[in-house]
């Protein structure tokens, strides 16, 4: 698009970039809705707060484990790991990080009053920590627990001054207190999020002084404010407009593969399940429901024609390159006459109707393309788009008896989603915590546990794969596409594009 002479006068002024020191001005999709690292766990709130907090264990760009605040930690027997902290770490307030910090946080994360997504799933396993000195400490745990290290990427550190005060206490600023490269200086809920350097961070120099993510939820609004000199760095590029930033000297887009997938969650559970149309029956419970349901897709045209080629389709739920995924699985063509004859063996050739309950966050047009391929199968499929603000909460309820959502494999490992999504809910502690479809029986609940706690590398990716397998072949969780993380900002920036599609400041630096 070509730009009017005054707004590219004020854009090639503001390329000449930002030197080192000065402000960075970010743009992102979605805002934090807390300053609570232990509260409503999802990308928006993480993406967000690592900024401020940090973890025992860390990831680079391409998920790898690095250490964080724990400069090492090893295995003490088959229920114990000792780890060391960093010394002269300290926190914004001055204080410093010590093992007693670590268990406080800890035994907050399971603790918080009403929280709607918590971070539990990370701590599952973790009976106790012991505290042996200021810098070292050891993690009890029920049994093997050998991705132990890969979950506690996801758990925050804060001062044991602060792990007995609530939800409130941290949004009001009064608690927000962490280790990492900034620290807040003042946020409210859907507005800008102003942080400030930390100038004592143990990990090194931080390049801005003052960093504003700025909510820009509008895809539209958010690439034209790049444009506008508004910003000086965006994430999740509108698709339509990745090939206007690639053409412009000016700008750069930073793309790379994402550990993000759009999932389809059919309730096998409920007759009564919200949504279907169906006499009264849920035919979802019915496998060749499912599995005509998944053959109706087509993957391929939706990577390539809806999202502009910035996904790559796939019928298993997770990354295909995550530990325990199947890394050479064909994906499947489209079948209509296979579905058809699926739902006619089951009972259902006269179709029936569903109500497609769909997330806002970059799913809607798939979620019509998905209700075009049903339909064309017999299966009358409207999309309803439920709000950002409510979707969470109503999915938590049961609200919904089929819905599409994102989902992001965050520890880099398959046994988080089968942990969470499959495991049956209620029987063991941080187990199925986001299974609202009724997945899980114990067979496959005791081959989940079992992948968890073994040690071997090698075995434990074999029973992770067979778990991920029994998923497809079922259709228990109906994998249509992985995103990619893409992200712009100014030619004179540069800055990695992370698989968990997080953006950390203290990462985009003037070249």
């Amino acid at each position: 698009m070509r730009l009017l002479p005054s707004l590219a006068l004020g854009v090639s002024l503001f390329l000449a970039g930002p030197a080192i020191g000065q402000n960075l001005r970010i743009g992102i999709q979605a805002p934090p809705s807390t300053l609570d690292p232990h509260w409503l766990l999802n990308l928006a709130n993480t993406g967000a707060l690592r900024n401020i907090y940090d973890t025992l264990v860390a990831r680079d760009h391409e998920m790898k484990l690095v250490p964080g605040l724990a400069e090492s930690w090893r295995v003490v027997d088959d229920t114990t790991w000792e780890f060391r902290l960093r010394p002269g770490v300290r926190f914004h307030d001055g204080s410093p990080l010590t093992s007693a910090d670590v268990a406080a946080s800890f035994r907050r994360v399971p603790n918080v009053p009403g929280n709607p997504n918590p971070y539990s799933i990370y701590l599952a396993g973790v009976t106790g920590v012991e505290v042996v000195d200021d810098l070292v400490f050891r993690i009890r745990t029920s049994g093997p627990l050998p991705i132990l290290t890969t979950n506690l990427t996801q758990v925050f550190i804060v001062p044991r001054s602060v792990a007995q005060l609530g939800n409130p206490e941290f949004n009001s600023g009064q608690a927000a207190i962490g280790t990492g490269p900034f620290r807040v200086g003042s946020w409210q809920t859907n507005a800008p999020l102003v942080l400030r350097r930390n100038d004592a961070y143990w990990g090194g120099r931080v390049p801005w002084e003052t960093v504003t993510m700025t909510p820009i939820p509008n895809d539209a609004a958010r690439i034209a404010a790049l444009l506008a000199g508004d910003v000086e760095f965006i994430n999740n590029v509108p698709l339509q407009d990745t090939g206007r930033v690639q053409g412009d000297r000016r700008l750069a887009l930073f793309a790379a593969p994402s550990i993000y997938a759009v999932n389809i969650y059919p309730d096998i559970e409920r007759d009564n399940a919200p949504g279907i149309d169906a006499g009264g029956r849920n035919p979802m419970k019915d496998v060749r429901i499912r599995r005509a349901m998944s053959l109706a897709l087509n993957r391929d045209a939706m990577a390539r024609q809806i999202m502009e080629g910035y996904a790559d389709p796939t019928d298993q739920p997770v990354p295909p390159f995550v530990f325990g995924a199947i890394p050479d699985r064909a994906v499947p063509a489209p079948n209509i006459a296979q579905a058809q004859a699926l739902l006619a063996e089951a009972g259902w050739g006269q179709g029936f109707g569903l109500n497609l309950f769909c997330s806002p966050n970059r799913t809607p047009r798939i979620c019509q393309a998905i209700a075009a391929s049903w339909t064309r199968i017999g299966i009358r499929t409207t999309v309803e788009v439920v709000p950002q603000a409510t979707f969470l909460p109503r999915r938590n309820r049961r609200e919904f008896g089929l819905f599409v959502t994102v989902f992001g494999s965050l520890t880099g490992e398959t046994s988080y989603l089968l942990g969470s999504q499959l495991h049956s809910v209620g029987t063991v502690p941080g187990l199925g915590t986001l299974n609202f479809n009724g997945l899980g029986a114990p067979a496959t609940d005791a081959a989940i546990v079992q992948a968890r706690a073994t040690l071997d590398d090698a075995e434990r990716a074999r029973l992770l794969r067979a778990l991920v397998q029994h998923v497809v072949d079922d259709s228990l969780i109906i994998g249509v596409g992985l995103l990619r993380s893409v992200n712009a900002g100014l030619a004179t920036l540069t800055a990695p594009a992370r698989a968990d599609e997080e953006v950390l400041a203290v990462e985009i630096r003037p070249r």
